[in-house]
């Protein structure tokens, strides 16, 4: 899922501080216990698009693990109509809203093989999702099942924890098409023009990997892989062409990671769908990946996945790293499916650091290195911002939200695999993966299982590593420092660890690198650090020009490393990518007015040895403040790149009203939609009495994925302008992606929270939304106290059909309830 991240070392910018983290709390769920075992699961369904409804006929074929009696299914809010299981027609069982519970006809032994088939109709909650396009009437249905959902529709073992293949036949009306996983057996032709799609997954896959979308499709053929291997994309008619050029890279990369990962894509075809307004993001099943239709899009659109993002020049999720994070899971997650949630790590840490091994591959060094640097930021931030640490592998949780974080379970986990493989070096470190996926192929995993074939593979017992990053949690937060001894010719390197020592993180053992320059040259080394308080004496014949502590950024780490500012400015010309981040960072951190900062951020945009150097150089601008460095920042706005011009507007924030000229004109002139939407956030930021209606003006232009649509809302939040609510409000209603409505909401809040008509829209958007939209309602009616929403959280709750909105509707309700007795005024 995308989820998707990832994360190395940081050599963070803001002096280490001392938290009281924490682990997170939750209920214990253990790898789930079975009777049987799923050995095919076939489906046949029709639909009712109108009324989200289904009506199906589901066998099960299983056999029991323990002579049964009975045997329960997971179904949820299902209406079985009957049950039958060999000869008899006419089985008892009961239904309890979560679950079938079938009284076998007789006594049920171990390897006997039964098939239960059961008629049944549905109008589901979760799962299986309906959804209205309001600019054709026509109707698109799909599928997203982690966190157990597929029993909201489909009466089944609802774990992850079992492997069975499974087909689908579904019939629909014209002009509807429907794509399942990996191999369309056939298509057979009804009356009235209706088509039954005939779909086999010929291999075992856990549930929650069901595919299923309907809709008016356009299939597009792209190349091969391997010259053998069928690769498909489908769009909503008339987007193909978008379709063909999002996805155009995928036979490259299905390639790629085969050769790789030593281990060639297994599944028969793959499949490749944008569909709008996607439940999530973007989700993996077997032989087929959902994107949402942001993906979609030309040569002109932002690099970025989606949503639009306003406060940072590039985006963990580009839409190529999602697209890759998503084929990634057919070899962890898909083959290798984790035994429970608890160990998801084993799917979506290996699925984001693929997609970083994506971008070294196809675009370069210094983008990995960029990727791990961002995504080690972002976990960091969430730390800090939180006060949660915790370990890749964890079983505490109560909806299936926390356990997917994405700051630790996809951006953490990813740098951690690549500490693992600086560890091992390339060769051992493929070579695990290898055996790791040829040792458990079609088959649950945990852990210790990946430790194990790292130690077969390799020989070598990293079971301290484990400990330490997979059930451990936390990160090492170094303070470094050096003194370089003439007459000794050597540095004596200080290395200690400051972090708190709370519970699940303690001082860690780690391997680090580093390197020295001296007029005539430049050497890296290798220190072991085993204790809280190290001292290296490094041989150094000259009085180094940098001391750089993990340039690469290959630590999972925050550091604090005092330098002045003359070494800095060496090493932000000529270190790796993360050091030279690093450096420009400390520079207009502790030396914002250092006329060293402003010439060093000048050279490096004006001379960058890449877009990342550049764009940070841009950003920081901001710290810096001065006359001259708003000149550099025009400067900067001129750019061909345009992530060094969108970085150039996010530095601009910080000048103040100085900067609204300026913002305006590039709102105005700069052709790339992500520079414009984030100059109108900018502006809005800069000015907070700026006109309304200039910004209003800007609601009709053109952009990817209605982005700069996105920005104007955005600003009338800054703003807290009532003026705005004239133009906002329209933004609210059906007709609009999802993330148009979201960001109505939230200006709609800030401006107006009182207000009744908000309230009602948000009701009504908690009870029949796309699912990121419900979340985001309850949330904003618990944060808003809304008292006449008490009655829709409280159904909510009740029918519990998708924990990631029980669990939200519980905390909102818990929020109104607490501001009873109080003074707030909110309704």
């Amino acid at each position: 899922m995308k989820a998707a991240i990832i994360l190395l070392l940081i050599a963070f910018a803001c002096p280490v501080r001392i938290l009281a983290q924490r682990l997170p709390e939750g209920k214990l769920n253990r790898v789930r216990e079975r009777a049987y075992d799923v050995l095919h699961f076939k489906a046949s369904l029709e639909f009712e698009f109108a009324k989200g409804r289904v009506f199906g006929e589901a066998t099960v074929t299983l056999t029991p693990l323990r002579k049964l009696d009975s045997l329960s299914l997971d179904a949820i809010a299902l209406n079985v109509r009957s049950v039958s299981l060999r000869s008899k027609s006419n089985v008892k069982f009961r239904t309890t809203g979560k679950a079938l519970n079938i009284r076998l006809p007789s006594r049920a032994e171990v390897g006997e093989t039964l098939a239960v088939t059961i008629a049944y109709d549905a109008t589901p909650r979760a799962g299986l999702y309906f959804r209205k396009d309001p600019s054709t009437e026509k109707y698109f249905v799909d599928t997203y099942g982690e966190g157990g959902l597929h029993a909201n529709w489909l009466p089944i073992y609802n774990d992850v924890n079992d492997k069975f293949t499974s087909e689908m036949l579904v019939t629909v009306p014209p002009p509807y098409t429907v794509i399942s996983n990996s191999k369309l057996v056939e298509t057979i032709m009804k009356g009235e023009g209706f088509t039954t799609y005939h779909w086999l997954q010929s291999l075992p896959h856990s549930n929650y990997l069901i595919a299923l979308y309907v809709g008016d499709y356009e299939e597009g053929k792209l190349a091969p892989a391997f010259g053998s291997i069928a690769l498909s994309a489908y769009t909503p008619r008339g987007r193909l062409s978008e379709g063909l050029y999002a996805f155009r890279n995928a036979p490259k990369m299905v390639e790629f990671f085969s050769n790789r990962f030593g281990y060639r894509y297994p599944w028969s075809a793959y499949d490749l769908i944008a569909t709008p307004d996607y439940t999530i993001g973007a989700m993996e099943h077997t032989g087929i990946s959902g994107h949402r239709d942001c993906v979609l899009r030309d040569a002109t659109a932002p690099l970025d996945f989606g949503p639009p993002t306003f406060d940072e020049y590039y985006s963990d999720w580009s839409a190529e790293a999602t697209i890759s994070h998503e084929l990634s899971h057919h070899w962890f997650g898909d083959n290798t499916t984790c035994a429970s949630l608890g160990y998801i790590w084993l799917n979506e840490s290996f699925a984001s650091y693929a997609m970083m091994l994506w971008d070294e591959e196809s675009v370069g060094r210094d983008q990995f290195l960029f990727d791990l640097d961002l995504a080690k930021r972002h976990y960091v931030n969430y730390v800090h911002k939180e006060n949660i640490i915790r370990p890749l592998e964890y079983h505490r949780f109560d909806n299936a939200d926390v356990i997917y974080n994405e700051q630790h379970t996809y951006l953490k986990g990813a740098c951690v695999l690549h500490m693992l493989r600086r560890i091992l070096g390339d060769e051992q470190f493929f070579r695990s993966l290898s055996l790791f996926l040829r040792k458990h192929e079609f088959k649950n995993v945990v852990s210790d299982d990946f430790r194990v074939a790292v130690a077969e593979a390799t020989g070598r017992d990293l079971s301290w590593f484990f400990k330490e990053w997979v059930t451990g949690a936390g990160h090492p937060q170094f303070e470094v420092s050096y003194t370089y001894v003439p007459t000794a010719g050597a540095i004596d390197l200080s290395v200690k660890q400051v972090q708190p020592r709370v519970e699940g993180q303690g001082v860690f053992t780690i391997p680090a690198t580093v390197t020295i320059a001296t007029p005539h040259r430049t050497r890296t080394d290798t220190i072991q650090i085993k204790t809280d308080d190290e001292h290296f004496v490094i041989p150094s014949d000259e009085r180094p020009l940098m001391v750089s502590f993990d340039g690469e950024g290959s630590l999972v780490a925050e550091i604090r490393f005092d330098k002045e500012v003359e070494e800095l400015a060496y090493q932000a010309t000529h270190d790796e990518l993360p050091g030279r981040l690093w450096a420009m960072r400390q520079m207009s951190d502790r030396h914002p007015t250092s006329k060293a900062t402003l010439s060093i951020l000048a050279k490096i945009i004006d001379e960058p040895r890449s877009w990342a150097d550049a764009s940070e150089a841009a950003q920081l601008l901001g710290a810096v403040r001065s006359g001259a460095a708003l000149t550099v920042a025009k400067q900067a706005l001129a750019s061909n790149e345009y992530r060094v011009r969108k970085a150039a507007v996010l530095g601009l924030t910080q000048f103040g009203s100085a900067a609204a000229g300026i913002l305006r004109e590039t709102i105005l002139r700069d052709s790339h939609s992500d520079v414009v939407g984030a100059a109108i956030v900018a502006l809005a930021r800069v000015e907070r009495n700026t006109d309304i209606n200039f910004i209003a003006q800007q609601l009709t232009r053109p952009s990817w994925y209605n982005e700069i649509v996105i920005a104007c809302l955005n600003a009338f939040r800054e703003t807290k302008n009532p003026a705005a609510l004239a133009y906002l409000k329209k933004y609210t209603g059906s007709v609009y992606k999802q993330y148009v409505r979201e960001a109505a909401f939230i200006a709609w809040s800030a401006i107006a929270p009182d207000d009744s008509a908000l309230h009602r829209i948000l009701i009504d958007a908690a009870r029949n939304s796309p699912l990121r939209l419900q979340q985001k309602a309850i949330e904003l009616l618990g944060n808003l106290y809304v008292r006449e929403a008490e009655p829709t959280l409280s159904e909510i709750q009740r029918l519990d059909f998708d924990a990631n909105l029980t669990v939200g509707a519980k905390e909102a309700l818990g929020k109104i309830a607490r501001m009873r007795g109080g003074s707030d005024h909110r309704r």
